[in-house]
């Protein structure tokens, strides 16, 4: 049976995984979008800054996603460690 702590260890990163492939998707779609919008007139700036706000949006996201993920590392860490003591 596997160990408790490696099984969260393991959802924790296929969780990240997913989260960050979804939003390298978001990304990509949102820059084909804006790739294929291009030249039709007026809607250009107004996508423009939704495309900017969106990347801002997704690399704050990966940033918490990675502080949220230290902290539970961390905290499986030191519940291992109880554990085995």
């Amino acid at each position: 049976m596997a160990n408790p702590s490696t099984q969260s260890t393991s959802s924790i990163q296929a969780a990240k995984s997913k989260l960050d492939a979804a939003l390298d998707r978001l990304d990509k779609a949102i820059e084909t979008k804006a790739k294929s919008s291009n030249g039709s007139g007026a809607g250009n700036g107004k996508l423009g800054k939704e495309l900017t706000a969106a990347k801002a949006e997704i690399s704050e996201l990966k940033e918490k996603n990675q502080v949220v993920s230290t902290r539970l590392d961390g905290a499986i860490d030191r519940m291992k460690e109880i554990l085995e003591s």
